[in-house]
């Protein structure tokens, strides 16, 4: 069954003629604008069979998909919360008519009633080839009524990206991927100097943002290549806000977001196991040793860390 609209909500029309219970995978046949389909998910042009990414964020749905969301509760009173940190500069007098540049950073707080997180659905893609065909396919799903939301999500995730999809039920095994790979991340040319190779990214990154805003950013990531990683690995689709630095001799992975008013993540694990975990894992309490929110006082805990 071919869905072609920018956005379903009647799940259960679109399920009708699969029986109850039954597996499926959503799947975009990449025919025509193969290379625009993969570009436009994530896939680097010459992804091969298996290889499996958190979709890029291109609108509404896939962000969700990323980074989850909130729910204001305005039924509570407000309370007091970090919004962001700013590069903050001004002249400091210092007698005869002197007058010396001063530079530094402030925690901007306001009243904000309180908000509740609501998960990432993190669903991922995965290439395959089918009788000489190539598709991006979904998970399985089932046809249950307690996973139709699933379900709804993934085929708009699919139409945002692709405007079309398909819902597979024949020969499904054969949509199942072979040895599936994340290659959710790529490393940033090796140097002498960790900052070398991550200052002209960050630099492309903040650029056209403010500079109270991309002094911050880039604050943060000198500070974390001042300890001399091993690695820097560059975040690629849905993890495009991240880079990854690895210190293999303090068994530590820094997992750092290029947004400003995020925070890092401590992951005690080598990077080989980390890359390979989605990014739910990655951010659940279970998986991350510890989580640097970037307020006042950072800098120190971070240090704690890194030793």
């Amino acid at each position: 069954m071919t869905i072609r609209q920018t956005r379903i909500r009647n799940i259960e029309y679109h399920l009708a003629s699969i029986p109850a219970g039954a597996n499926f995978r959503v799947a975009c046949e990449l025919a025509e604008g193969a290379h625009a389909n993969m570009a436009r998910a994530g896939f680097s042009a010459d992804a091969q069979d298996g290889d499996t990414i958190l979709p890029a964020i291109r609108g509404r749905v896939s962000r969700f998909n990323a980074e989850g969301s909130w729910v204001v509760r305005r039924d509570q009173p407000k309370e007091e919360r970090y919004i962001r940190t700013v590069s903050w500069k001004w002249r400091e007098y210092r007698g005869r008519g002197d007058y010396e540049e001063m530079e530094d950073f402030r925690d901007i707080y306001r009243m904000c009633y309180p908000r509740e997180p609501v998960p990432a659905p993190a669903v991922e893609v995965t290439l395959v080839t089918v009788e000489g065909r190539r598709f991006i396919v979904s998970p399985a799903l089932t046809n249950e009524a307690a996973r139709h939301e699933s379900a709804r999500h993934t085929i708009n995730l699919f139409l945002e990206l692709f405007g079309e999809c398909d819902l597979v039920t024949v020969g499904l095994q054969a949509f199942a991927p072979p040895a599936r790979r994340r290659v959710n991340w790529v490393i940033l040319p090796p140097g002498e100097h960790p900052w070398d190779r991550v200052g002209d990214h960050i630099r492309e990154i903040v650029r056209g943002m403010a500079e109270r805003s991309s002094a911050v950013i880039l604050d943060r990531a000198t500070t974390i290549s001042g300890y001399g990683p091993a690695s820097v690995y560059q975040g690629v689709a849905g993890f495009s806000d991240y880079l990854a630095y690895d210190f293999p001799a303090r068994g530590v992975v820094i997992l750092e977001s290029i947004r400003r008013d995020n925070a890092l993540y401590v992951l005690g694990e080598n990077w080989v196991a980390a890359s390979q975990r989605t990014k739910a894992e990655i951010i659940n309490q279970n998986i991350h040793q510890g989580r640097i929110v970037h307020t006042e006082g950072w800098k120190e805990r971070l240090a704690e860390v890194l030793g």
